[in-house]
């Protein structure tokens, strides 16, 4: 596997290109739901102009989120970027790295099949975004990610 093992740091995150994507179909939405606001006489203009300002806060706050969300794999463990919250996990902290199927695989199109997680060694598991079978090779993926973790580990003890 040399030559095939993970490089560090290492980041897994959603292409730019669909992150520009996601936030012109955010907004486009956006627009539409506030179309009834904005044509309606009944509410004064100070109330469309908080309005629009909290919808349009409110769709930053996702696409701004979305944007940073990830998983950042470092010499020192594991980072995992959610919308608002951070964890760093480091590598005496995990057991292993293991797939899970997505219990709402079937609910929508181009969902995730399957999950990665990091199991710690209290036996929670902290899942990894994007590093699911949409976003890459799954199977190589958690080979490389465990290889690592032993690498990690034995250089650590």
């Amino acid at each position: 596997m040399s030559g095939e093992g993970l490089r560090v740091p290492h980041e897994y995150r959603l292409a730019t290109t669909r992150v520009g994507g996601l936030a012109l179909t955010i907004l486009l939405l956006s627009g539409g739901a506030l179309l009834p606001i904005w044509s309606d006489e009944e509410f004064a203009p100070s109330s469309k102009g908080i309005g629009t300002l909290l919808v349009l806060a409110f769709c930053l706050l996702v696409i701004v989120g979305v944007a940073r969300a990830g998983t950042l794999v470092t010499a020192e463990g594991i980072t995992v970027r959610g919308m608002v919250r951070r964890r760093r996990l480091p590598w005496a902290e995990i057991t292993q790295f293991g797939k899970a199927p997505n219990p709402n695989a079937s609910s929508g199109r181009g969902a995730p099949k399957f999950f990665t997680y990091a199991f710690r060694a209290s036996g929670k598991k902290v899942h990894l975004p994007y590093v699911d079978d949409k976003h890459v090779l799954l199977d190589r993926e958690v080979e490389r990610l465990n290889a690592l973790l032993a690498e990690r580990r034995g250089n650590a003890g």
